[in-house]
Formats: C-alpha cells, structure tokens, sequence
C-alpha cells in the first residue's frame, strides 16, 4: 500500500524514502539542495582537477609514444629503419648473391675485385656457457626431473608467539605543497613493532629511501632524498616533523587502517591550504602491542597467498584455526597443510599443484610446492616472512631475478670482493671509493676481468643481468628461461678467441655464478668461421676468421651455412682421419702432461713397424709398438719393459714404475672431404638508394610533428571566455541540455594549454633543437646532403632536399652515413645525428630499463609497470580519495537534512490533523 506523500527521489536523495512537503508546503528539496551547495561545488571543482589532470596525463602519454615510436623505427636494431646502424646505409649499393649455394652467403657493399667464396667448411661460433637457476638459489626447481619443485627457506611456526603493532595501514605524504608532483608512501605492517618515536622515524626514513622525487631534471633517491627533499625527525615536542631543505611543502595527504587514529589525531589529511596536515603525534599507547599466536594472527588477518601458475593468478586464503582444532605438532602441521592443499585444489584442479611440508617433524612447516614437468609457478604473500618464505616474500619455481645478492649469497663476506671506484668522466678509475645512494660501499663486478657494473648486497640479480646485457664493456651477454630454470651465458663475440670468465673464487661474480668450468658438459669452446675463397680467379686457399662477418676489398660477405663439402646422411661433414705427420714425415703422438694439457712427440717408424724413442734423462733408445687397439707397449734397448712420462720441463723419459706412466696416444688429423662439383658463391651489385631516401624523408616528418607537438604543448597559452576566464571542464550538470558539438568545442578550448609553461618539455625541446643544429664534420656534411635546420614562427624544424641527398649517396655514401651513424661509444670524435636525437628522446621518453622523466611522471602502456605507478596517477589517486571524502560528507548532510525536514512534515501533519479535529468538535457543538 502506497503511503500518501512519500516519493522515492532519483535526484540528491538516491534510493532515499522521503516525505516532501505537502504538509508544510515548503520544496524541502530545494531547500536540501541549497543546504549542500558548497559540498556539491567542492565536489564539481575536484572532478575538473580531476579531468585536467588527466588531460595532463594523456598529453604526455601521446608525446611519449611519438618519441618511443620515433626511437623504435630509426634506432632499433631490431627496425628494418635503423638509421643508427651502418648496414642500413649499406642499402644504398645492393648486392646479390649468385649460385646454386647463394643462400648460404649474403653480402652488402660494392668490392673492388670479384670476389667467389669457394666453400665453407665451418661457422664461427660463441662461447656459450650454461648453468642451472639452483646454483644461484638451491630452492628452484631443478631442470631435467619429472617434476618442478621449490620450497620456503625457512618455517612457519604455528605456536610462535608474535607482538602485533596497533599501527597499522600508510601514510601518504604530498611533496610540492598545494601544487604538489610528488607523492611518497610509508607503510607500517602490524607485525613491525617500535619501541619509541625515534625507531618509528627510522623505518620511515628506510621507506623513504626507497623511493624517489624527480625535481626538475634531477632525480632524488636514497639519502640524498632525506639529505635534499624530505626526511623524518623528531622534534623537542616528541611530534614527528618532515625536513624540508629546498622548501617546497610537504604535507599528508592520505591515510589508511589506523595511521589516521594513531598519528593524525583522527584528523582527515587535507590538501587544502590551511588544513594541511605536517606533522605526527603519537596517540597515547600507538607504540603498544598485545601478543598473539601465529596460528591466531594468520586466521583473524584473512592471510592467503597469491599463487601464480603457468600465467593463471588466484588468491587462496589460508586455513583458519577450525582446520587444526585439537591437534598438536606433527598433526596439526599436517591437518594444516591438507587443509591448504583442498583450497589450492579448489581454485587450480587436482594435480596442478601440490603443497607438502618439506620439514615434516612438527617442528615448523617447510613449504614445498611441487607441480608437473613443464610448469612455472610463484607464491607470493605479503606474510611472507611470517610464513617461511625470506625477504623477498616469495617461493618460485624458477629464479626470481628481483632476489638481492645478499639474499642469493647469503654467508658471503662481501668485503672480500674487490672495492669499486668512482670514475671521471673518460670511464677512469679515479682515488674515490663508489658508494650507493644509502653510502654503502659497492664493489666491483667483473667479468672476463672488465668491469661491467658496481654493486652490492642490495642490488637486485635483475641489474646485474641488465649491465651484462646492456653495458658497452660487457663481453658476454646472458639469457635466462624460467621453462627450464636455466641461465646461458654467450659471449658477444665468436671465434675461438671468445671466452666466458667470472674470475676467481674471491671475485664477486664468480661467488654468484661459480667459476666457469670450461670442461663441464655446459660449456661450449668458441670457434673460427673458415672458408675458401678466390679473388680474381685466383685462390687464396683455406681462411680463418672470427667472425661470420668478413670484409673483403670494401665487401662485406656473411657466411651463413656450410657448403661444398661432401655430407653424411644428417647433412654432417665427412672427414678423412689418417695419422698426423711432422714436416719430416715423422708419425705424430700426444701424451698428457695433466690439467688438460698435452705434448706433441714425433717419431720414426722402422721397417718393422716399431716407432723410435729417445729417453730425454739417459739418452737411451726405447721402442715403442702399437697393438691391435692403438695402444703404444714400450722396451728399452736392453729389453725391459718401460713407462713414458713427462718430467717438469715436458721432456719425454721413461720409468720402469708402472704407477708413473702416462698414455701416449697417436695424434690423429681430420681432413674434411670436399665435393670437387660443389659450385662457388660470387656477386652482383647495383645502385639502390630508394629505400633510404624514403626512409630519411619520413624520419624528418615524423621528428617535425614530434618537436611541433612537444613546442605547442608548453608554449600555448590556455584559451579565455570573453570574460577574461578561462575554459575550465564542463561538469555533469553543464553538459546537460548542450548539444554534442558545444560540448566538444568547449572541451578543445578546455584543453588548450593544459601543460603550458611545462619546464620539462621545455628542456626537451632545447635538447632537441641543439641535437639538430649540429656543428663540426657531421653538421656540414649534413647540410651538404640536403638535411637543413629551418626556423619559423618560432618553431625549429627540420627541411629535406631530396636531390641534394641523392647526390651526396652517389658521391660520398660513407660521409652520408657516418653522418647519421656516428657515435661517440663506438670511437668516432662526435655523435652523428641518431645517436644525438636518441640521448634527449631516451631521457625524456624511455620506456625500457630506466624508464624517462616523463614517463616517470606520467606512465605509458609502453612500459606497463608504470601505468599505476606514477606521479600524475599517485595525484589522481589523491583527488579521488578527496571527491570520495567530500561526497560522504554531502551524503551525512543529505541524511541530516532528510531526517530534520521528514521529522517537520510528521509535526505538521499531526497538527493539522489535530486542528482538524478540534474544528469538527466545535461545530458539532
């Protein structure tokens, strides 16, 4: 039954129930809306800060993903574009390989002879070298077994009684005062007890290090972040202050879980001028804390772990007290594990995944994680250290490279690796000691005796893969495959020549790694490419090289497979093997001297087929004769059985101790058969600049619209109303009624200088301007290509002659390409045009390893770990939690106002009834 005088309200009300006035006669709507006005316009404000906020956003977002575009066509190796790469250049002569074998050889350049490669024998190879993720952490799975396991390195101790903190949940705190830029984030876990003000400043101080404040284009970290930004102390007043050196403000502007209560008062954090808050007090008893049994704590805070399992995420929460109730030790670590096994089984299906406890004797649960051949798997827990699992919170199948070196060198004395330096500005070794940005020492990381990074116990095993693969001085790269567990190191370079060498056991990359084993079944000797080739008909005969790559008279050809030699069955060369001969026709034996090394003795056979011996010690004959197996049975002249060995300075003698002999074997040579029908590989060139030209002309359009939009964006001024005001976003309310085309327009103009005035691409673009404005050898043989610097309308672009570029590729192809291609890295005295563009473009808009300023600032889809973790999103997180608050205090208000209004409509209603009333009894009387 409907109730007279009640309306379910769509507007301010929500799903509210309310009386309107049909009692009063007053519009208590309106009144209520009136009421809340300031809350609704607080509100309306925020969400336009809110939007131009995320205008900002996108705006750098768009100019991120042009500059990543621009670097990953033209500088990429990886681009077919790659105007940074001399072979690119090498377009401009096009050469053809011709025969019946001309895919197994490519070249590129024009030679001055005619040049055939006749046959290869052999590639040239790397130095490979590979090792299990278990010689770096023992608790991965190991390759090869029928299953991939991993356990916790430590226990969880169901009985262990734990101190629970009061304070609980984080701090957020605002850097740059009412415009802030910055936001720094503290969290305080339960289970991490203080026991006064100044161990509480500690551990934010130890967060606050972690993180980083980018000032203008200077970033802050570590103590220079507390030294320059901001740092926590604690005042006369027992009150927590944050030091602020260069003065920019500093405030709280969030709070979460009981901070709020304990350090705020239970004041709200504000960023409004005025009501900041800046400082701590420590509530009375925040520092307190009660005991309580692990088993307790885990089943009262919802603990779970997030198990990832060949790519599939799931949270499974952890058994509760109920699955242990009455049982002790052993039992109830094993009622507690099946418990956890069902949950698991729930979530991921019955032998997906199996929990067991490595330990096993009631003493501590020791998680194991065992899953089928083939599989990947992480745990992860943000009670990881209470559940066995190490700093590091986390059990995996496969090598988990965020792991520090203290962590995977655990025992090491890290002082015994050699101390790293500061270097100047040349890369030399100057008299300072490096330390981090915490003042720790670093130490220095060599591999085949070059340095390749500085680091120490906090350095992630991630940084270290990254200077190997990254760093100009690195000489061996390295892979790593979580399928199987396993790391390959490869030397950059091939031929016999390369090697891997993590130095000795006292160096800090063989106490990670190990030292390389060169005879181990996981190392692989590099070798030498060798071919035949002829030059203007005439042969050279066999070649070595090592490399693939070979310049022959200005051609470089590519070896790419084997040819013009017989083959077995598997496509293998077929070799003849006949015993080795000196220059004097003399067999040829090898005796070992031990160590894996060797000693060529020559003999001469008799008539009779024995081989002569002379006893280097005595100077006496001694025979030797080769039975059916090829073993070599020795005799001296007087008949009596002898031994050859080797004395200290590798001189051949003879013992009559049978305990001393070594093994003398014949030396034998392969001599790989060559099929006399196999045809030659020779070369064709041609002219062809039209790719070049082409891709030259687009690389100059897209640099155009790139500078043009990085200018517009910080030198528009916003747009004004005729009022003088300027166009802010339109609200909900105000784009009610309008059409879409005066939303739209209003919306550009709303936009229109959003990041004017912006320093950061301001610095960009001057870094631009001077990358192309280039001087010295390159700049003049730029312009002589056509490639000219235009100013207009206060925008420095670039201009293309295409006849002119055609030209300078005919004349002077190299000139052309050094120009491009120069870098100061590689040995050249300059840096071509590339290599001067690609360095402002990578610190402004790197997505990969260190990541730019303004991707720091803003994040990109191109670097996905920044999407949510960035400055302008930590500002839009802000802004929501204020819109949120502020809309519960409009809610309160509403819900205040409701109550008031429906309470005076009841009144009235019971007065007119009563009036009513008392009316009809008069006028019966």
């Amino acid at each position: 039954m409907a109730v007279s005088g009640v309306s379910s309200s769509k507007s301010i009300y929500g799903n509210r129930n309310v009386i309107t006035g049909l009692a009063s006669g007053m519009d208590t709507e309106s009144m209520i809306e009136n009421a809340i006005s300031a809350y609704k316009n607080k509100i309306s404000a925020l969400s336009q800060k809110r939007t131009k906020t995320e205008w900002k956003q996108d705006a750098y977002r768009s100019m991120i993903s042009k500059m990543s575009s621009f670097l990953s066509k033209y500088t990429s190796y990886r681009s077919a574009n790659n105007l940074m790469s001399t072979s690119f250049f090498d377009q401009a002569v096009k050469t053809v390989s011709k025969g019946a074998n001309k895919d197994l050889v490519s070249a590129v350049g024009r030679a001055s002879s005619d040049i055939r490669i006749d046959r290869v024998r052999q590639l040239a190879t790397a130095a490979t070298y590979k090792l299990s993720g278990t010689a770096l952490d023992g608790t991965t799975a190991a390759f090869g077994q029928d299953k991939v396991s991993a356990s916790a390195s430590g226990t969880l101790d169901l009985d262990k009684e734990i101190d629970i903190s009061k304070l609980n949940g984080s701090l957020t705190l605002a850097y740059g005062g009412a415009n802030a830029q910055s936001y720094l984030t503290v969290n305080f876990d339960e289970t991490k007890t203080y026991a006064n003000a100044d161990e509480l400043v500690a551990e934010i101080n130890k967060q606050l290090e972690g993180q980083s404040v980018s000032i203008g284009t200077k970033t802050y970290t570590g103590k220079e972040l507390l030294n320059n930004v901001v740092k926590a102390e604690v005042g006369a007043d027992g009150k927590i202050t944050f030091a602020d050196p260069k003065k920019n403000g500093v405030y709280v502007s969030g709070a979460t879980g009981s901070v709020q209560e304990q350090l705020l008062g239970g004041s709200e954090p504000s960023t409004e001028a005025g009501k900041q808050i800046k400082s701590l007090t420590l509530a009375d008893g925040a520092l307190d804390t009660e005991k309580m049994s692990t088993l307790e704590y885990l089943s009262t805070r919802g603990a779970s772990m997030e198990i990832t399992l060949d790519g599939k995420t799931k949270t499974i929460k952890l058994p509760g007290e109920d699955a242990v109730k009455g049982l002790t030790g052993a039992d109830r670590d094993a009622a507690y594990v099946k418990a956890f096994q069902k949950s698991i089984d729930d979530a991921f299906g019955k032998g997906k995944l199996t929990v067991s406890d490595a330990n096993g004797d009631g003493n501590g649960i020791q998680f194991q994680f065992d899953a089928p051949k083939g599989s990947t798997f992480a745990i992860g827990s943000t009670k990881g250290e209470i559940l066995g699992f190490g700093e590091s919170d986390r059990v995996t199948s496969y090598l988990n490279t965020g792991k520090t070196l203290g962590e995977l060198m655990k025992g090491k004395d890290f002082s015994t690796f050699e101390k790293a330096y500061v270097l100047d500005s040349n890369g030399n070794k100057t008299n300072k000691l490096a330390t981090d940005a915490n003042g720790k020492q670093l130490y220095s990381f060599k591999v085949n005796g070059k340095e390749i990074g500085q680091f120490n116990e906090d350095t992630a095993l991630s940084t270290v893969f990254n200077a190997m693969n990254s760093n100009s001085d690195s000489e061996v790269k390295v892979g790593y495959s979580k399928l199987t567990n396993e790391l390959t190191f490869t030397a950059k370079d091939t031929g016999a020549a390369s090697e891997i060498d993590f130095g000795d056991d006292t160096s800090m990359a063989a106490a990670l790694f190990g030292k390389v084993d060169t005879n181990s079944e996981g190392y692989s000797a590099g070798q030498d490419a060798i071919f035949e080739a002829s030059v203007n008909g005439t042969s050279l005969g066999e070649i070595t090289r090592s490399s693939n790559d070979v310049e022959m008279d200005g051609m470089t050809i590519s070896l790419k497979g084997t040819f013009g030699y017989q083959t077995d069955e598997d496509g293998n060369i077929k070799y003849d093997v006949s015993q080795a001969k000196d220059d004097k026709g003399n067999s040829m034996f090898y005796i070992y001297q031990g160590q894996g090394k060797e000693k060529q003795i020559s003999a001469e056979q008799l008539d009779d087929g024995r081989f002569v011996f002379s006893d280097y010690k005595t100077g006496k004959t001694v025979y030797g004769t080769l039975d059916a197996d090829g073993k070599m049975s020795f005799l001296h002249e007087n008949g009596s059985t002898v031994y050859a060995q080797l004395d200290g300075g590798g001189n051949l003698r003879f013992t009559t101790d049978e305990s001393q002999k070594q093994e003398m074997n014949v030396l034998t040579e392969k001599t790989a058969i060559k099929d006399t029908k196999a045809e030659g590989v020779t070369f064709e060139t041609s002219s062809d600049a039209d790719k070049i030209v082409d891709v030259v002309k687009q690389m100059v359009e897209d640099y155009n619209a790139m500078a043009k939009e990085i200018k517009d964006a910080y030198s528009t001024l916003p747009a004004q109303r005729s009022n003088g005001a300027y166009y802010e976003p339109l609200t909900a309310e105000e784009e009610e009624g309008e059409t879409e085309s005066f939303i739209k327009n209003w919306t550009e103009k709303a936009k229109q200088g959003v990041l004017f005035g912006d320093r950061d691409l301001a610095s960009l673009y001057q870094r631009m301007t001077s990358a192309v404005s280039m001087t010295g050898e390159h700049g003049a043989a730029l312009r002589e290509a056509g490639i000219t610097v235009n100013y207009s309308n206060g925008l420095t672009t670039l201009e293309f002659n295409e006849d002119k570029f055609r030209a300078a590729l005919n004349n002077d192809p190299d000139k052309v390409r050094d120009a491009f291609t120069s870098s100061v890295e590689s040995g050249a005295k300059s840096n071509g045009l590339m290599q001067a563009l690609k360095q402002p473009l990578d610190i402004y808009g790197k997505t990969e390893g260190g990541k730019g300023v303004l991707v720091e600032k803003a994040g990109s889809p191109l670097a996905p770990s920044t999407m949510y973790n960035n400055t302008i999103q930590k500002e839009l997180n802000n802004i929501d939690s204020e819109i949120e608050r502020w809309q519960d205090k409009m809610e309160n208000q509403i819900d205040h106002y409701t109550s008031q209004f429906s309470r005076l409509e009841q009144l009235i209603q019971q007065m007119n009834s009563q009036s009513s009333y008392f009316s009809q009894l008069m006028a019966g009387g």
